[in-house]
């Protein structure tokens, strides 16, 4: 609010001058999607669904897990979906990432991709293996605040 001498009126921020309401909103329920760590064929065929889908938006691909701490901390996704590299190494990495980023969903997708899961604040595991990809999408796209 502004006063003047004849009252107060609203004004528009300059946020508001830039988005609509409906665009704001859209904006606000758009889940970011960071693709890690698999290989380049199944990070574009990942990016290319989940980009039509109306409330998702890959905001990061990354190569490998040294790049994804930072891509966390600089696009604060709400999911991150990565390949298991065939080692066994990789559930250390794992672990302290979801660690230091409690608020992240991430995605599992086995080294031979046959089985998916979904990990959350170390302790919650959900199979999603059973899932058609409609329902995965689907499945990403919820509140998150009401699982």
């Amino acid at each position: 609010m502004e006063f003047s001498q004849s009252g107060c009126y609203s004004y528009r921020t300059e946020l508001s001058k830039q988005y609509t309401r409906r665009e704001l909103i859209i904006t606000m329920s758009t889940k970011r999607v960071i693709l890690a760590n698999g290989p380049r064929l199944l990070r574009e065929m990942l990016h290319r669904v989940i980009s039509k889908a109306e409330h998702l938006e890959v905001v990061q691909e990354v190569r490998n897990h040294e790049e994804l701490p930072a891509a966390i901390e600089k696009f604060d996704p709400e999911w991150v979906i990565l390949s298991q590299p065939a080692n066994n190494n990789s559930s250390s990495w794992i672990a302290t990432c979801m660690a230091q980023y409690p608020s992240v969903r991430f995605v599992l997708l086995s080294p031979d991709n046959r089985s998916i899961k979904m990990k959350w604040q170390a302790s919650y595991e959900e199979d999603l293996t059973h899932l058609s990809l409609r329902d995965f999408i689907h499945f990403l796209e919820k509140d998150l605040q009401r699982t």
